[in-house]
């Protein structure tokens, strides 16, 4: 058996029972192996409760010890973390959480994550755009920043990782400007512009289409530039 086909077997065995533990795997009884095979179960399962503690510290602090772990083995039990690296295994954790600013913390702080590891990318800086003309800045073609993350939120959750954001803050951009993840209040209109700048995009055509929903759509562009959302193509 192969290497490969091995793990695939452990994985089974640990998701599914050792009935899927193919026979002469492992030397010794199967009282043994089955023993081997729990203690290794438990590794792993504390292992993802210390991810899930450290990817949603402010959460844990809001919920309080216990019903956070409560709700990580709960989330654990349910699958909710299988096949994930450590880095990911938060995902879908704020689903399943009631209380909205809960469940809006949690969201925060997988979108933080996200920005941390995204890929790296120069953002656009409005310094750039000081020599440009008219005509060159409006085809200036930018897309979303790898860590620029935009979220909806449905409650005061903001102001809890960030003393500095106002509690009313509903609209929110998660991005990395100069390498350092940052939260950023941003006006609920600006959230379908970062949409469109998921495929490379005109600067004029994201000024245009915020001039739609805002007063001052070159300034929401660039309260968006200054936040790290772009960057330069």
């Amino acid at each position: 058996m192969s290497m490969r086909d091995v793990q695939a077997a452990i994985a089974a065995t640990l998701l599914h029972g050792p009935d899927h533990l193919p026979a002469g795997l492992f030397a010794g009884s199967e009282g043994d192996v089955l023993r081997g095979l729990r203690v290794h179960a438990n590794t792993i399962s504390h292992a993802r409760l210390v991810a899930l503690e450290d990817t949603f510290p402010h959460t844990r602090a809001y919920l309080g010890d216990a019903e956070f772990n409560r709700l990580s083995r709960a989330f654990l039990d349910a699958g909710g973390a299988r096949y994930r690296p450590l880095a990911d295994i938060g995902k879908g954790f704020a689903d399943m959480l009631v209380d909205p600013v809960a469940a809006d913390l949690a969201r925060i702080e997988a979108a933080w994550l996200a920005a941390y590891h995204a890929a790296d990318a120069p953002a656009l800086e409005l310094a750039e755009l000081a020599g440009l003309d008219e005509a060159a800045l409006l085809a200036l073609r930018v897309r979303r920043h790898p860590a620029a993350r935009s979220l909806t939120l449905a409650s005061a959750a903001a102001a809890l990782v960030d003393p500095a954001l106002a509690p009313d803050v509903r609209a929110l951009l998660v991005a990395r400007p100069a390498a350092e993840v940052r939260l950023f209040a941003v006006d609920i209109s600006a959230m379908a512009v970062l949409a469109l700048a998921d495929e490379i995009s005109p600067l004029g055509n994201l000024i245009a289409a915020l001039d739609e929903t805002h007063p001052d759509g070159g300034a929401a562009i660039a309260a968006l530039i200054a936040a790290g959302a772009f960057e330069r193509v």
